[in-house]
């Protein structure tokens, strides 16, 4: 998913346009095949074709194309002609996704303008043009996806040329009988319309998020009860629930009626608590705009609040009846949100999906810097692979305990920072500690526990400060995970391979956390 996209389409057609659109939205580079070629041969390209020829030309446009098939996240104008060439679409099928614009030839010459159509010769022979136009279908209609923009603006064509790239991804998640559907899209809002039928619906979420993407949301629900929070972690308190409680109660809401959370971990989580002990429960679903929320939170079936520095500790298990992984909000995320996503999603790759654990490996620093369509891929195996987890073991009597690596350490990271530090950010500094223990133990070789230390490094701040061992095990006491009073750590032997144990000692856990403040 992060090879290039070549845009494809006739002159006039808006591949420019539509291109920078485009690449906005799913953080990528824009890159000009013909501005590329312009600045190889230190000439226009009319002065190109004039002194070289048609051939000379071509055979540039060939080699350009070919570097950039070598790079990755690219979002590429190839110019009106590049696509008559089976050897230059061999290199953009082979290095990535072709996207054709079509359009009739009366809509190109209108969004050229009369000044460009009256400044280019070949647009004076009106035969000629529609030759070359009629000559050229073939070719365009050998691409991965097809847009007709006669009737789109720019910004609506590259909405739908980034829908169509994404598509629609659901598939069903039982929890303890229940089914739920999990549905990724770039429009994800429209597949609310037949799950909300006929249903009042409370939608809660932050005022950040309701400024970013409340705004797609409404429309489908309809007007009634919007409850909008402070963000951050410090909503997620019964006080913050009992505050909505009374909006609820005061808005008459009844058991028939439905609650959509709309946001990050925090919202998901609190709102599916808010659901689950609301009059003994009422219908809700979850729509995740964080890419944390998407890879970890909304998936999971479980609800709760924090008391103080202690996380998650008065909830309960839920069965939402969907959950929506919203790809659109992606593209609005800073980068210290995607660090947060990233961390959860190296983890899930870890200890139950490999081939994740190397997409997260191999194109960190794209995902990092924002790819969407790199980001989706990650929120889909990821939503899937703890999905087959959580779908085996509901209420975490055994295997579900694997999602748990990295967290022993890094809940109490997190709560020793007073949330101040992000939980991705947390989780990230308990990999690396788990990864040392796993190590230090002789369980994972050398070589992938380096591996992890090198992928996760990015995901932490420089100037991290670390709980001592000592402060950090009293806080790991506390850990709900705990049986017996026993601090379980979830280790690896290799990737995929986790194991649960509960007797590493403060002494060993010392060690590794030097080794980690090392790395």
């Amino acid at each position: 998913m992060t090879g290039n996209i070549y845009l494809t389409g006739f002159m006039g057609v808006g591949k420019s346009t539509v291109g920078r659109l485009l690449a906005q939205a799913l953080g990528r580079r824009l890159v000009s095949l013909d501005q590329r070629i312009v600045r190889r041969a230190r000439k226009p390209i009319p002065e190109v074709f004039a002194q070289k020829g048609e051939e000379a030309f071509r055979q540039l446009e060939n080699e350009e194309l070919a570097k950039l098939a070598n790079e990755k996240g690219l979002v590429v104008d190839t110019g009106g002609g590049a696509a008559i060439s089976q050897a230059n679409r061999e290199v953009m099928h082979q290095s990535g996704r072709i996207v054709h614009l079509d359009a009739c030839l009366d809509t190109c010459r209108m969004r050229l303008g009369p000044h460009e159509v009256s400044t280019r010769p070949m647009w004076q022979d009106a035969d000629a043009v529609e030759r070359l136009f009629q000559a050229r279908q073939e070719a365009y209609a050998d691409c991965d996806l097809r847009v007709e923009v006669d009737h789109l603006d720019a910004e609506q064509a590259a909405q739908t040329v980034a829908a169509g790239l994404l598509g629609v991804n659901e598939f069903p998640l039982e929890l303890e009988g229940k089914l739920c559907l999990v549905h990724s899209s770039w429009e994800a809002a429209a597949a609310l319309s037949e799950v909300v039928k006929d249903r009042r619906v409370v939608l809660v979420t932050d005022r950040k998020v309701a400024g970013l993407h409340g705004g797609r949301y409404p429309p489908v629900l309809g007007d009634d009860l919007l409850i909008t929070l402070p963000p951050g972690e410090n909503s997620k308190s019964l006080k913050t629930a009992e505050r909505v409680y009374k909006q609820m109660l005061a808005a008459r809401i009844e058991r028939g009626d439905m609650l959509l959370a709309l946001g990050g971990g925090v919202m998901t989580d609190l709102g599916a608590f808010i659901a689950a002990t609301y009059k003994r429960g009422i219908d809700f679903l979850l729509a995740s705009t964080t890419l944390l929320g998407c890879v970890d939170a909304a998936v999971g079936g479980k609800a709760a609040v924090n008391l103080g520095p202690a996380k998650n500790q008065v909830g309960c298990f839920t069965q939402p009846r969907m959950v929506l992984l919203d790809l659109q909000a992606l593209a609005t995320l800073p980068k210290s949100q995607r660090v947060e996503g990233l961390a959860e999603a190296y983890k899930t790759g870890l200890v139950a999906d490999p081939e994740l654990a190397r997409l997260c490996q191999e194109d960190m620093a794209l995902l990092l810097g924002g790819e969407v369509l790199g980001l989706a891929q990650v929120v889909r195996r990821s939503v899937r692979a703890k999905a087959g987890v959580v779908g085996q073991d509901f209420r975490e009597g055994g295997r579900r305990a694997i999602l748990n690596f990295g967290h022993t350490y890094g809940h109490a990271l997190e709560g020793w920072h007073r949330y101040r530090l992000g939980h991705g950010q947390s989780v990230a500094g308990g990999m690396l500690v788990a990864a040392a223990l796993s190590a230090q133990r002789g369980l994972l070789a050398r070589d992938q526990a380096e591996s992890i230390y090198h992928t996760v490094k990015p995901l932490l701040p420089v100037d991290l400060a670390w709980a001592p061992a000592d402060e950090a095990w009293e806080i790991m006491l506390d850990d709900k995970k705990n049986i017996k009073g026993k601090v379980r750590f979830v280790l690896l032997k290799e990737v995929g391979q986790p194991v649960v144990v509960d007797d590493v000692t403060p002494a060993e856990l010392a060690t590794a956390l030097a080794l980690a403040r090392e790395v």
